[in-house]
């Protein structure tokens, strides 16, 4: 049977479940991984096409990056300990390109674990203070991206604030220069992330079709449940076989809505769907229905 027809009828089909619990554990577990296979090329095409303009703009945005860093600045690092030759406080502000609206101020995009466009709001992307001790008050005031301390590097990650001591930093000086000495380093390499991303997104959508047999584990006793509601005897080897072919309905819409937008799906949402489509396919058949119950 074509790939593509056994996608249609596990989507829907009672029918098509009759057979599938009358095969072996063998014939659900191939056709996932050709489900896996297919599913692999179009999440590598959807995630190509999604960061073909973010790599397409990485090399000239790279190229931006020295500029950002003050023409008068030198930072050194020498045993974990930061100087500097400007005085400081020293503010570095948020630049005006991260503020433009080419999607980095997306409600979508997160960095650090923090909305994107929460961070464009704040002054400084950088500010550098080796002569006062860290407090959170001072912090928050600077209202900035990154503090850098005279030992170490203070951020917002996942709303809360994060302390990076540099004690384990090797010995290293910064300034313009070298920064651009690091980039021209760098850019031509940037040619084979194309390759990369197919390849990785090619092997990440394998396995995240995959990945489901774990979560099958608990949902096969989902698929139980409803079939023991629809007074199906399948057992729970029967429903893992079952729900092999069932959760793919829930893999192909929650793939879409999370490419749409990652705020369309929630944490429930996979396992109301597999009990959906359960209750949908697995149907008792009408000679048993006809059938009368022996007392």
């Amino acid at each position: 049977m074509n790939i593509f027809v056994k996608i249609k009828n596990s989507i829907y089909s009672p029918k098509y479940y009759k057979e599938v619990l009358e095969k072996p554990f063998s014939y659900s577990f191939k056709f996932l991984l050709a489900f896996a296979l297919l599913f692999a090329v179009v999440f590598a095409v959807v995630a190509t096409v999604k960061l073909t303009p973010f790599v397409s703009a990485l090399p000239s945005k790279l190229s931006l990056a020295p500029n950002y860093f003050p023409q008068e600045l030198i930072i050194s690092v020498k045993n974990g300990v930061v100087s500097t030759n400007v005085q400081e406080p020293y503010f570095i502000k948020m630049p005006d390109a991260f503020k433009d609206n080419n999607g980095f101020n997306s409600s979508d995009a997160k960095i650090n674990g923090i909305p994107a466009n929460k961070l464009t709001q704040l002054d400084n992307l950088v500010v550098i203070d080796t002569k006062n001790k860290f407090d959170v008050a001072t912090f928050n005031s600077y209202k900035t991206f990154l503090l850098l301390t005279a030992d170490s590097a203070i951020y917002m990650k996942d709303g809360a604030i994060t302390v990076a001591p540099l004690s384990e930093v090797k010995d290293v000086t910064l300034n313009r220069d070298i920064i651009s000495m690091g980039v021209n380093k760098v850019k031509p390499y940037l040619v084979i992330l194309y390759p990369i991303i197919i390849i990785g997104a090619y092997i990440g959508g394998f396995f995240l079709v995959l990945v489901h047999m774990v979560y099958l584990l608990f949902g096969a006793l989902l698929v139980w449940l409803i079939a023991k509601i629809k007074e199906l005897k399948i057992g729970y080897k029967g429903s893992y076989k079952a729900g092999m072919q069932l959760m793919i309905t829930p893999i192909i819409i929650t793939s879409i809505l999370g490419a749409i937008s990652p705020k369309l799906t929630f944490t429930f949402l996979f396992s109301i769907l597999l009990i959906i489509s359960a209750f949908l396919n697995l149907k008792k058949d009408k000679a048993q229905e006809a059938t009368p119950s022996v007392v």
